[in-house]
């Protein structure tokens, strides 16, 4: 009995042991969901985020109101640790790009497919910040009171199913 019981403890600490070695999962900073909401003429209005990464692709939905208009894009990108640079942008032109995505142009639209960008996001305490190019994307150079915080759900906001369904293609490889 006490070879036995030898035994199965040596076979439980082998266990152990190996399962200690195995190395821990890579972080995925940008996976979730980031939204801010404020009053506008006694409206709800909701910038937000949704993020999907695998590995170092990052693929992502925003949407945001300016000059009384919301835009709406779809993005892809390379992560590094805490920071993602935008390689590919498409949706409503404005600020973040001037190109639509396909199948989703106006008939007659100009510029169809992906445009570039020049944006990088950035993950610091629980907040999505974003930063042109020319500069080095730093939680030391950021307010931490700034960006969009992190949230567990976007609620009556979420993307709509074909969007939801890109998201996902998206970060298995496909867009």
């Amino acid at each position: 009995m006490r070879l036995f019981t030898v035994a199965i403890l040596s076979v439980a600490a082998l266990g152990t042991g190996v399962s200690a070695t195995k190395p821990a999962p890579t972080p995925a900073p940008f996976n979730g969901a980031w939204m801010i909401c404020e009053d506008y003429q006694g409206s709800r209005i909701c910038d937000y985020n949704l993020l999907a990464q695998r590995g170092d692709r990052v693929c992502g939905i925003q949407s945001y109101f300016a000059t009384n208009s919301e835009y709406r894009q779809r993005f892809v990108a390379t992560a590094k640790a805490n920071v993602a640079r935008i390689d590919k942008i498409c949706g409503d032109p404005g600020s973040e790009t001037d190109t639509y995505c396909a199948g989703e142009a106006p008939s007659g639209a100009e510029k169809v497919g992906w445009g570039t960008s020049d944006e990088t996001l950035l993950v610091c305490g629980g907040r999505l910040h974003g930063a042109s190019d020319g500069d080095a994307p730093s939680c030391a150079k950021v307010n931490p009171q700034a960006g969009l915080p992190k949230v567990r759900s976007l609620g009556d906001q979420a993307p709509e199913a074909a969007e939801r369904a890109w998201l996902a293609s998206c970060v298995g490889g496909a867009e």
